[in-house]
């Protein structure tokens, strides 16, 4: 029978959140997950829920694959969602591991999408200050100038052309600022708009308050899927 602990790594995902008002009395907040850490907590827990959000994939080793399926033959309760996790997830679905939400969805339905698109620069511990934005959500928002009538999609197609091919701690809401200044008013007005709203395109942080609103882990295998489906 599986454990009520939750294991929740996750780092500048959490960044602007309230998380503790958002985690069940049963979860243990943990730092981004690195190689080994999933290893570790198996061998000296029981069996119950690991939610992987963030982890470590430049200044430390990513955590493994092996480590995730010894979790699951073990009996673990694995969900990976936002960040790392939903990568993870997409990689690993079909061996039991769950995903949930629109970073999961965006992986799943894109078998090519680059790791990269999630990733940013942030502090090296709490509260993990973001110091580069996650092109998922620059194209979030970008998306969303382009519905508005505030930039052409031949714009959006340019700057998400020179956004894949920089280094993702180059990708910031500055230099999305410098790269539409030509833009006359009132679109460069409507354009900062839009700017000053990213925790609007912040699907990584939002699909994490609503994985702990709708409480997945909850509900039996065949609950979710049905749901899902």
């Amino acid at each position: 029978m599986l454990s009520d602990k939750i294991f929740l790594y996750i780092g500048p995902t959490a960044y602007g959140l309230q998380i503790n008002e958002l985690i069940t009395d049963t979860t243990t907040v943990l730092p981004p997950v690195r190689r080994g850490d999933i290893q570790t907590l198996i061998d000296g827990e029981n069996p119950g829920t690991i939610v992987i959000v963030d982890g470590t994939y430049h200044a430390y080793p990513a955590v493994s694959h092996v480590e995730i399926k010894n979790s699951l033959i073990q009996g673990w309760n694995v969900w990976g969602i936002s960040s790392m996790g939903a990568l993870r997830a997409a990689e690993m679905h079909t061996l039991g591991m769950r995903g949930y939400g629109t970073v999961f969805q965006r992986f799943i339905q894109d078998r090519d999408l680059p790791d990269d698109y999630v990733a940013l620069v942030h502090g090296t511990e709490s509260p993990w200050f973001p110091v580069s934005e996650p092109l998922v959500h620059i194209e979030n928002l970008l998306q969303e100038a382009v519905r508005s009538s505030v930039i052409s999609q031949e714009v959006n197609q340019e700057l998400m052309y020179e956004l894949r091919n920089m280094w993702f701690g180059y990708r910031t809401l500055k230099y999305l600022r410098e790269k539409t200044k030509h833009l006359t008013s009132p679109k460069k007005e409507e354009f900062e708009i839009i700017l000053n709203k990213i925790n609007d395109f912040r699907i990584k942080s939002i699909d994490v308050i609503n994985f702990f609103k709708e409480k997945p882990f909850l509900l039996k295998i065949e609950e979710f899927t049905n749901e899902n489906h």
